[in-house]
């Protein structure tokens, strides 16, 4: 199910690279992956798609789980910084008292456009703006506040003016447990690649999360520090998430591979 949201990092024409049909009913047991961008009430649209016929790889439950920081984070909770989480947004002096500063603040599904001056605190004066940011803001007004220990990491060149300084992460996506698909997160900035040794070592530490969150096509970000350890940024479901510098082909020509043997 492909549905363009007009974000290039997003989007991909499956019937450009791929024999691609659209059958009048579904046949029953075919997982289906929804690609139409964020979806805003899950439980409803797994519903929908069921009422069509359509299994979609994760339910409710599974959704929840690969998304929400408040429901991996505990799953993964050695592999990833320091967090918690607000249902209402702390005061400075409650954040002061849990974490030193700087501190690394988001909602409970994702940042908006990595925006530096809703992210990165330092000060009261900081908090405040990312709170008014946070309160207005299209994406995070919805999602529980969160704050998290802010790691040193390897820091890499280029990047955006104004947004979270780039830098070593990368992104992969996992398919029923096996890799698919990996690339460097910040495409935007000057280009990096691991070498074979930090892919391995990387690879093994988000393997651990992909075991402990267990859902069908999940992605894991991970980055280095500047100790060189690798650290589980961020978990979320390959449906929702933009491609970043992994291979949209690569990644589903190994989905439809590993399907075909399996079916």
């Amino acid at each position: 199910m492909n549905q363009p949201v007009g974000v290039p990092v997003y989007d991909f024409d499956f019937r450009a690279f791929f024999d691609c049909r659209t059958p009048y009913e579904f046949a029953e047991g075919i997982p289906a992956v929804a690609r139409i961008g964020a979806i805003d009430d899950y439980s409803r649209f797994f519903a929908q798609c069921e009422a069509d016929g359509l299994r979609l790889v994760h339910t409710p439950t599974e959704h929840t789980r690969c998304t929400t920081l408040s429901e991996w984070y505990p799953l993964i909770q050695e592999l990833t910084p320091r967090s918690m989480w607000y249902q209402q947004p702390p005061t400075f002096a409650e954040v002061e008292a849990n974490f030193t500063l700087p501190v690394f603040v988001k909602g409970s599904r994702q940042t908006s456009k990595h925006q530096a001056a809703a992210s990165i605190i330092r000060s009261s004066e900081d908090f405040a703006t990312a709170l008014k940011i946070f309160k207005s803001d299209p994406i995070l007004h919805w999602q529980d506040f969160v704050c998290r220990e802010l790691l040193p990491l390897r820091p890499i060149a280029g990047g955006a003016k104004g947004k979270i300084p780039a830098s070593y992460e990368f992104r992969t996506f996992w398919w029923r447990g096996e890799l698919v698909g990996a690339g460097r997160y910040w495409f935007e900035a000057e280009s990096y690649d691991w070498t074979n040794l930090e892919r391995q070592e990387g690879l093994a530490v988000a393997k651990r999360a992909v075991d402990a969150v267990d859902c069908a096509f999940v992605v894991i970000d991970l980055a280095q520090t500047t100790e060189g350890r690798w650290v589980i940024i961020e978990c979320n479901s390959g449906m929702e998430s933009g491609y970043a510098g992994a291979s949209p082909f690569a990644i589903w020509e190994a989905i439809a591979r590993a399907e075909t043997l399996d079916g």
